[in-house]
């Protein structure tokens, strides 16, 4: 299974590598930072290099983040938006496949972070290998039992169907929508059962469908009839679920990629009746440019086409922006100097500040989450609080601090 995903990943980090090259050039020109890509997933081998060295770092369901509106929250009303803010980690798929000690030191991070939730892949093809074989969970149940010992819920984003579920097709990438939607919402019914009794009761219906990680590209429609069944299924297992659309992408991930924006994808969605099936909306914003000016940060109420214009349009004004993915790449971590990483470090810093104050000031933002955990080179993906070598970065004590401060006012 983990081969088959970290391909896929691969195929993403590479298009993660354009849009950094896209914008250096443009910094180049501009003579600003560089901006960020967005990105998702890593490969099970992320965190085998984690270790409990910090001698780098220093020291309920449903309920709205505000209501909608078009410009940046005063002073009093984000301090109220920090406080009520929902922190979480992303960890991809990485913790199915770690060890015991490896998922212990993952999830103790988290604690020590002060997160709230973390983010997982729920890869239907990681459960499953054979259509006449009854899935197997005793992977998840590890993860599951470490959250709950910890204190942390869990976030499940359900993804990636085994080959012989896949279309015809796209049988050759994870990111294949299922051939029987049907039979996808079979499993995942019996999968929201079993995790219901055990304290799961968020989950997010597929990742970046907006862009190829919906093979062989998006489709809203199509996307819809999935979600609708799917969330259908959920709510009979669980009535107390909540369920978000699938994280939405901010940007092309490649020159020429497919790509519908936000606006355009939850608006069509909305028409078909999709918005319905869900508790809140997920994107993915990365900074190209400090978050404030960036184009990715003002699309979700700062632009004519925004997140919050396509909701109020849609008649759902209130409903709960989770950023489940959001963060900042230290880009020259594979094979940049000493200073350049120093630097890129220094600036993973400055993101992560100015990402918690500008997604506070925004409404109806209800979430963070940090992607992502640890580095994964391999797969171009730099994100990490951790290095590849298990090192703490900057960024980690970073967060930690903002965490706290936010947490200070509840």
């Amino acid at each position: 299974m983990a081969n088959s995903k970290r391909r896929h990943w691969a195929i993403v980090g590479a298009a993660a590598v354009a849009v950094v090259i896209a914008a250096v050039i443009a910094t180049a020109v501009s003579g600003g930072d560089p901006g960020q890509p967005t990105a998702f997933g890593h490969s099970p081998a992320a965190s085998t290099a984690a270790t409990t060295d910090t001698s780098n770092a220093t020291a309920s369901p449903g309920a709205a983040s505000g209501t909608a509106g078009t410009g940046p929250s005063s002073s009093n009303a984000k301090n109220t938006a920090l406080a009520d803010m929902k922190w979480g980690l992303d960890y991809s798929d990485t913790l199915t496949f770690d060890t015991p000690d490896q998922l212990k030191t993952a999830l103790d991070d988290a604690n020590r972070l002060g997160m709230d939730y973390i983010r997982v892949d729920f890869g239907w093809e990681d459960y499953q290998s054979f259509a006449n074989y009854s899935p197997d969970f005793s992977k998840f149940d590890n993860v599951v039992a470490a959250a709950n010992a910890h204190g942390l819920k869990v976030l499940a984003t359900i993804d990636f169907p085994p080959p012989w579920a896949r279309r015809a097709a796209c049988q050759d990438t994870a990111a294949c929508p299922p051939a029987d939607n049907a039979v996808f919402a079979s499993f995942v019914k019996k999968a929201v059962a079993r995790y219901s009794a055990r304290g799961v009761h968020y989950w997010e219906v597929w990742n970046e469908p907006n862009i190829d990680a919906w093979a062989p590209a998006p489709d809203t429609t199509d996307y819809t009839k999935l979600l609708v069944t799917v969330s259908t299924a959920i709510r009979a297992s669980d009535p107390h679920a909540f369920i978000l659309m699938g994280g939405l992408a901010a940007a092309q991930p490649s020159r020429g990629g497919p790509f519908i924006s936000p606006y355009d994808f939850i608006t069509a969605v909305a028409k078909d009746g999709g918005l319905k099936a869900v508790d809140a909306i997920s994107y993915h914003p990365y900074p190209d440019g400090a978050p404030v000016t960036s184009k990715t940060f003002l699309a979700i109420s700062q632009s004519p086409t925004s997140i919050i214009t396509a909701l109020n349009q849609a008649g759902a004004p209130n409903m709960p922006i989770w950023i489940t993915e959001t963060g900042a790449s230290v880009a020259s971590a594979v094979g940049g100097t000493p200073e350049r990483i120093k630097s890129d470090e220094s600036y993973q810093v400055d993101q992560a500040k100015g990402e918690v104050d500008t997604l506070s000031s925004y409404p109806n933002v209800a979430s963070f989450f940090w992607f992502s955990y640890q580095d994964v080179p391999a797969d171009h993906l730099l994100f990490g609080l951790r290095r590849a070598d298990g090192t703490y970065r900057p960024a980690f004590a970073t967060l930690q601090q903002l965490i706290a401060g936010a947490k200070k006012a509840r």
